[in-house]
């Protein structure tokens, strides 16, 4: 399972005045509007901009889209809207979860490729609207982001890399395409651009000139790679060969030349940090957090079984070195203008589809941001690295409505985001009750391990 460690991350924190954003709110609300409309009012607004939150505030939806959204005085309500009393609840961007595997069963090695719906469900109850899925069964994810996009699919939205690209000795074969010779290159390359994947993720296997070339032969097709380099997340070298961005934080503490290379270099970083940690074992030291909803509404029972089992035998605390030191690169990249992004590298153990991206945030407050900066980590950062800044991850009109409901204050408690009430994808107020996990009707799916990387433990 070590060897599966995948390391990186980055951030850009460009918190917008209060002042800009009553400004910006007191826009022009259509006095007809369509079935779908929503109004909700009474409602604590975190932007996902960096800023403080509006109190008292009301955010309109007509369609797919806000419409509006500030303080209740500015904004009016369209006549035919629902409008929904939020009682002083706190609305934010539907949360991003950068770095996820929708192939991987619950232990981070072995497949459940049937049982998608229980991982878009999950995301979706816990306020998930955006994954970028970093490494997969090729024609697999290309058909759930086709038919989650198409509407086929209940799930949040789908970016992906489409396979790992590694070397010879691919680390996950089932999941990769191999680069023997660089004559491969232009030939993957074409194919993959062909496919619209959103990024290529690069793999340890593949040397610096593989890298280099692979990187290069994108940008041709106007595509940018990412790297899991393991052991050299973070590398100078590696950052100087045409890479966008680390699909890990670095475990160990990133030397202030590395920050001004990866800051000249344009490069962004995504944390998950949830996955380092899952590899301590510390979550386990107190299994109660199983029990939470976001948890035990949308897990197999058998697979509440094997983690409390687990849970059992890994009484052993491991080091924390790891953690420690990729959590301390957070602040310094933050400080330094370099963007990062919120990941999980979901699931593993103690790394859940959906409330580990929740944990990622409690994480990067642990690592010394603010709630706030983590939100916006979480939200705007993402969609930033995905070149989507202009079409989701703030509340602010004009973007998509994908907005979480919360109850609590999180820019207060980032413990919060968790007691989620409401969540709506794209405009559309989501049945929470009906993305349960309910195991009088799931087939039970067992996942099988024949994904596991070789010489994982």
């Amino acid at each position: 399972m070590k060897k599966s460690l995948k390391l990186t991350v980055r951030m850009l924190s460009i918190p917008i005045s209060l002042l800009f954003v009553l400004g910006v709110v007191a826009m022009f609300v259509p006095s007809s509007v369509s079935a779908q409309s929503i109004a909700f009012t009474n409602v604590r607004i975190v932007d996902g901009n960096g800023g403080e939150p509006v109190e008292r505030g009301t955010i309109v939806i007509d369609g797919r889209k806000i419409v509006a959204v500030g303080p209740a005085s500015n904004v009016a309500i369209p006549q035919g809207a629902r409008s929904f009393d939020e009682h002083g609840r706190t609305a934010l961007p539907g949360l991003a979860d950068m770095h996820v595997h929708l192939t991987g069963g619950w232990d981070g090695v072995s497949a459940d490729m049937l049982g998608y719906q229980r991982y878009m469900n999950a995301l979706l109850y816990a306020g998930v609207t955006t994954v970028l899925d970093t490494g997969n069964v090729e024609s697999y994810i290309l058909q759930l982001r086709t038919e989650t996009a198409a509407g086929r699919l209940l799930g949040p939205r789908i970016y992906c890399v489409g396979p790992l690209v590694d070397g010879p000795d691919a680390f996950w074969p089932e999941l990769s395409r191999v680069v023997a010779s660089q004559d491969q290159v232009p030939g993957l390359v074409r194919d993959l651009a062909a496919e619209k994947v959103d990024l290529i993720k690069l793999y340890a296997g593949l040397s610096d000139l593989d890298v280099q070339a692979i990187s290069a032969e994108a940008k041709k097709h106007n595509l940018r790679t990412i790297i899991d380099a393991h052991g050299r997340n973070g590398s100078i070298e590696l950052m100087r060969e045409g890479i966008a961005g680390w699909a890990h934080l670095p475990t160990r503490k990133l030397s202030d030349e590395a920050i001004a290379t990866a800051k000249q270099n344009h490069l962004f970083f995504i944390t998950t940090l949830s996955v380092f940690e899952a590899f301590t074992w510390r979550r386990f030291q107190d299994p109660s957090f199983l029990d939470q909803p976001l948890i035990s509404d949308t897990t197999p029972p058998f697979a509440l079984a094997e983690l409390r089992k687990l849970a059992h035998e890994q009484a052993d605390k491991r080091p924390l070195a790891s953690l420690l030191d990729a959590e301390s690169n957070v602040k310094r990249l933050l400080q330094a203008g370099i963007l990062i992004a919120a990941g999980t590298d979901a699931p593993y153990p103690g790394d859940f589809q959906g409330e580990g991206i929740h944990h990622e945030l409690e994480l990067l407050v642990e690592s010394g941001l603010t709630p706030l900066e983590a939100i916006m980590v979480a939200t705007k950062n993402a969609a930033m690295i995905m070149k989507a800044d202009t079409e989701w991850g703030t509340l602010e009109p004009g973007k998509l409505a994908d907005i979480l409901i919360v109850d609590g204050k999180p820019d207060q408690n980032i413990r919060e985001t968790k007691n989620v009430v409401e969540v709506v994808r794209e405009g559309k107020l989501l049945d929470r009750n009906k993305l349960k996990l309910n195991p009088d009707t799931d087939p039970g799916y067992h996942p099988v391990g024949g994904m596991e990387a070789p010489g994982t433990e």
